[in-house]
């Protein structure tokens, strides 16, 4: 089992999905966190990595974490500076989601963006 720090990042009401080169499906943006690299700083630096985005605030939000059977999604809230750009090797597109329209996408992109829409209504 793989630890993943999984960024949320909101814009406009739409959530910013990203797809891997060679993949169909979409997910949420993040990486693989280094051996002893605190998951805030694992989402905000893949962040900066693959898109070239800033990051003003990182928020860990414990309750929305998703245990798949490949990867442990650790899940961050990210606040950001700045128009996303395809900067890393690694993915070949990213989009703005209104979660409405029909595309495809990994079954627990739905899982986490559940939770994270219950805990900011709690």
């Amino acid at each position: 089992m793989r630890s993943r720090a999984t960024a949320v990042i909101f814009r406009d009401k739409k959530v910013l999905l990203v797809r891997d080169k060679g993949k169909e499906k979409f997910s949420l943006p993040g990486g693989a966190i280094k051996a002893s690299e605190p998951t805030v700083s694992a989402a905000a630096r893949e962040v900066f990595e693959e898109l070239g985005l800033h990051i003003t605030k990182v928020t860990r939000l414990h309750d929305c974490d998703f245990r798949g059977s490949v990867n442990e999604h650790k899940v961050c809230l990210l606040e950001v500076n700045g128009e996303p750009y395809l900067k890393g090797h690694e993915l070949d597109k990213f989009m703005w989601w209104d979660t409405k329209e029909p595309i495809p996408i990994y079954g627990h992109v739905i899982s986490i963006l559940e939770k994270v829409k219950s805990q900011e209504k709690a």
